[in-house]
């Protein structure tokens, strides 16, 4: 595919002001050619998924059989725009290695910091474009104006104070509204019937706000991510020992505790005796919640009308080259699709790319040459989930790349030896370093207990870089 000219795209709409929403904008700016970016952002702030939703503190009681399937049961009670932050949450990563490439967090900073201290982060850090983001605004639909690559899009919006909706045309568009919203639950058998008989114990980490709930209860956990043992922690604290954790392979920020009893992934669950079977035989019995920690579901439902498989296949229906751009339609993008990934550097990275590749200065291939990326990532990876799976050191070696590619754009050097543009971190050994040795030390940093707030460092607990600088790829 040649080069898109630098006179073809000049008006952007970016969907989100999140931490992706927010890099892209700023890296659009700096190629000084688009004439009009946009972010639109249903909240009333910044910060997407950062932003902590309260929950009713008297919501609707469950009924039983009020609903026909788990997915129903986990979501019933959710408020409008619910984001999966919770009281205490800390970062899985440390904020030396989250940070934006051109803005470090304030000195002092807690080594993993709260949700607070990175919701602060980022408004301080969309300071600079908060004229750009329309708050209250619902982007509904999204389509092509016409048949080829380069007609631009129609954008349907919601004016969610004056409840009015407005048709713009853009020549591009970002998709940046991020995927941590609406729960994925597993395919277990027993779930649903299990939801219908005892609907006010089945939890999904989307709705989970503390561990309260689950005081000297029998609990079980499924889920080997981050946020389940971050949550597996809480409620460890809270509910009747042990603690049931059912895992298909133990996460790298999973540590094996006294109080809890691991098992592998689950199999089936029994209502009518509130039992659970897993994969080796086991079965645990009396449990009184059952609390999801199994990731979430990708959602773009302003796209239904240009792609109506979006809504049962979710991100697998459309045809992203790199992750990023479609295949068909190169000027509609997606900025931090991939999983098991450091967010910020990499949705820097991608903004980097698709800045480049709109205003004219860096090429996308052809599209048989796309095509035949995308197909030997399916060979490699497989379908489904796997292929957006970016797990360390994957995610390095992406980054790295897109890095490059960025660094290939015309006129990228300047006689002072400057970029023209933006140009995302590059990923030294040290920082790659980090990135491999995040787990550990957040596990270190988690049994320091009560004093973790005091560590600023990770030296403080006893990491060094070069003692395990093999880990680098």
């Amino acid at each position: 595919m040649p080069s898109i000219r630098s006179d073809t795209i000049k008006t952007v709409a970016i969907i989100g002001a999140g931490p992706s929403g927010l890099a892209t904008a700023k890296y659009l700016l700096a190629e000084n050619v688009f004439t009009h970016v946009v972010l639109y952002e249903q909240r009333s702030n910044v910060g997407g998924v950062w932003n902590y939703t309260p929950h009713p503190p008297n919501p609707p009681s469950a009924i039983t059989n009020r609903v026909d399937s788990a997915v129903q049961e986990v979501t019933a009670d959710l408020p409008n725009l619910d984001t999966p932050m919770y009281d205490h949450l800390e970062t899985n990563l440390p904020h030396m290695l989250m940070q934006f490439s051109d803005t470090p967090f304030p000195a002092g900073t807690q080594l993993f910091p709260s949700r607070e201290t990175v919701l602060e982060y980022l408004e301080n850090y969309a300071q600079d474009i908060a004229s750009l983001v329309r708050f209250h605004h619902e982007v509904i639909d999204v389509k092509p104006k016409g048949c080829g690559q380069s007609h631009g899009w129609e954008v349907t919006v919601k004016n969610k104070i004056e409840e009015e909706l407005k048709v713009e045309n853009f020549d591009a568009v970002v998709a940046a509204n991020g995927h941590c919203d609406w729960p994925l639950l597993p395919e277990i058998q027993g779930l649903d019937a299990w939801s219908k008989q005892f609907p006010q114990s089945l939890h999904h980490s989307v709705s989970y706000k503390n561990a309260e709930l689950f005081t000297d209860k029998r609990v079980l956990l499924v889920g080997g991510g981050p946020s389940g043992a971050d949550i597996g922690g809480q409620i460890a604290a809270k509910c009747r020992h042990p603690l049931l954790v059912a895992q298909n392979s133990k996460s790298p920020y999973h540590t094996d505790e006294s109080y809890t009893c691991d098992y592998p992934f689950l199999v089936e669950l029994i209502p009518d005796e509130r039992a659970a079977r897993f994969a080796d035989g086991n079965v645990e019995t009396d449990i009184d919640h059952v609390v999801l920690c199994t990731g979430y579901a990708y959602r773009f439902p302003f796209l239904t009308s240009f792609c109506p498989e979006i809504e049962s296949e979710g991100v697998q229906a459309l045809p992203l080259y790199e992750h990023v751009f479609h295949t068909l339609h190169p000027t509609l993008a997606f900025v931090e699709v991939p999983e098991m990934i450091v967010p910020f550097p990499l949705a820097e990275s991608q903004a980097a790319v698709i800045a480049r590749v709109w205003s004219g200065r860096l090429d996308l291939p052809d599209h048989d040459h796309m095509e035949r990326w995308r197909a030997n990532l399916v060979r490699d990876r497989g379908v489904g989930r796997a292929f957006h799976a970016l797990k360390p050191p994957v995610d390095l070696e992406y980054m790295t790349a897109m890095y490059e590619w960025s660094s290939l754009a015309e006129g990228e050097r300047i006689p002072d030896g400057t970029c023209k543009g933006k140009m995302p971190r590059m990923w030294d050994s040290k920082s790659c370093w980090l990135r491999m040795m995040a787990a550990e030390m957040k596990k270190a940093f988690n049994a320091k207990g009560n004093q973790r707030s005091d560590v600023r460092s990770y030296e403080e607990l006893e990491f060094q870089y070069g003692n395990d600088a093999d880990t680098c790829p």
